[in-house]
């Protein structure tokens, strides 16, 4: 009851932050945006008292990150603050999945992340310029991520680690769509597809305490 009480309360608060966002009320969405994040680390917070597991303490690391991350991407000016910030939001959530049954070592899953990501990232180079290595570096940090995360699901096959696969996943499609309104072409539905994937993914991250 708590999760779905949660579950309805973030959508609100996302479905505001989208609408301000899309209306140009910066003002507004300054403040939602970064409520939003709050609540889902709320909700982690709360779960984590309850279980009092690393990987619950792990989870609220890397979703304070992110919410840090929230808050510098809310300035153009920040955005490598707001990049640095997600990185290690990323590299927390690694050692989170992996502090559940150990490290995940599928190679056939990394070689298929290595070389979608290399795509993408060949395909993003020539609008890069200085920021090819931050971008390179980062992501290297998503494809590990997912190598975790999904490996769980490969391995365990519950529902819970085949939500965190997901999540992860939706994680990454979030970053891929800010990097291509950002350095390729800016496009209408960006804002949309950003910030919806990304909440929906640290959601079922902060909510999935409960259940491993």
């Amino acid at each position: 009851m708590l999760i779905v009480l949660f579950a309805i309360i973030v959508a609100i608060s996302a479905g505001i932050a989208i609408y301000f966002r899309q209306k140009h009320n910066h003002a507004v969405y300054s403040i939602v945006k970064p409520l939003t994040t709050i609540l889902i680390i709320t909700l982690s917070i709360i779960l984590t008292t309850q279980q009092k597991s690393e990987y619950g303490y792990l989870v609220i690391l890397g979703l304070t990150f992110s919410l840090i991350g929230d808050v510098f991407l809310l300035k153009k000016k920040w955005f490598v603050h707001g990049l640095l910030s997600f990185l290690l939001a990323h590299l927390v959530f690694i050692f989170a999945f992996s502090s559940l049954f150990g490290f995940q070592d599928n190679l056939i899953l990394l070689a298929i992340l290595l070389i979608a990501g290399f795509i993408y990232f060949r395909f993003l180079l020539p609008h890069l310029k200085s920021f090819a290595i931050p971008v390179a570096i980062y992501f290297l940090a998503i494809i590990a991520m997912d190598w975790q995360a999904i490996g769980l699901a490969l391995s365990d096959g519950g529902l819970i680690y085949i939500l965190l696969g997901v999540s992860s996943l939706l994680f990454s499609f979030s970053d891929a769509v800010i990097a291509y309104n950002k350095f390729v072409r800016e496009f209408k539905l960006a804002e949309f597809l950003i910030l919806s994937t990304y909440w929906i993914a640290i959601f079922i991250i902060g909510a999935s305490i409960a259940f491993v």
